[in-house]
């Protein structure tokens, strides 16, 4: 189902936390936001949220009909035979393996706000996880919303800068456009950081704005040549005779 054809706030459904598992304890690691480019599902996050883990196997939540459950994604990719791709904004992706039973939305490429189109004082807003002593994290991480507004945009390098800073270990999360008067919201992009503004007085606090890459990046990277081969790769093994479903159907 697409990020709109749901009701109310099912737009949060587009986003899912990534971390670690460790004897149950969740280690976070970053954020992912799902791309539906028919018929696949693509989970697209920041690449800095995949640096350091090592053989450790990266897991998100996924919401079931049936309350939810933590997912490997590296025995999802294992089993595939697939692997993260890349692109040089930073940003990477991988075949996210669907469920009859998962409640998940993913955003349309008519849901997606390109960066020619993005202006300062667009209201926006992101979507991250929560983390903290004083934070509920059973059985599932809390969702939470920053809002604010477009400061700055590059078109010609993709960067957009924004009031609606990033909530702490939730890289690769999405920056929305989202007005808080209703109507549709888009993705506009994928947050990879902070940036700080810091004043030549060190009294003075620095500004803290979200740090995001416009959404065009994502879609050329689900529609490169790494993409189609992994596309092709897995549509391949789940045709020859005897092999194994790609983790769940992309």
């Amino acid at each position: 189902m697409t990020a709109q054809q749901g009701q109310g706030s099912d737009w949060l459904q587009t986003f899912l936390p990534l971390g670690c598992l460790h004897d149950g304890e969740w280690e976070p690691r970053g954020g992912g936001v799902l791309l539906l480019d028919r018929p696949v599902i693509w989970l697209v996050t920041a690449r800095a949220a995949l640096e350091g883990l090592g053989d450790r196997p990266l897991h998100t939540w996924v919401p079931r009909e049936q309350g939810g459950a933590f997912l490997d994604l590296t025995a999802s990719q294992r089993q595939a035979g697939i692997d993260w791709i890349h692109h040089p904004t930073g940003l990477s992706a991988t075949l996210f393996p669907t469920d009859d039973s998962f409640r998940i939305r993913a955003f349309t490429e008519a849901q997606c706000t390109r960066v020619r189109k993005l202006t300062p004082l667009q209201p926006v807003a992101t979507i991250g996880c929560l983390y903290g002593p004083d934070i509920e994290q059973q059985p599932q991480p809390t969702k939470a919303v920053l809002d604010g507004i477009i400061s700055s945009v590059n078109a010609q390098t993709g960067t957009i800068y924004s009031t609606a800073a990033m909530l702490p270990n939730n890289a690769g999360a999405p920056l929305l456009l989202a007005s808080p008067y209703g109507g549709a919201v888009t993705l506009a992009g994928v947050l990879l950081g902070d940036a700080m503004a810091a004043a030549g007085d060190p009294r003075a606090l620095p500004v803290r704005l979200g740090r995001a890459i416009c959404v065009d990046a994502a879609l050329e990277l689900v529609r490169g040549k790494q993409a189609e081969a992994q596309r092709r790769g897995v549509s391949e093994r789940a045709q020859a005779p005897n092999g194994d479903d790609a983790g769940g159907n992309p």
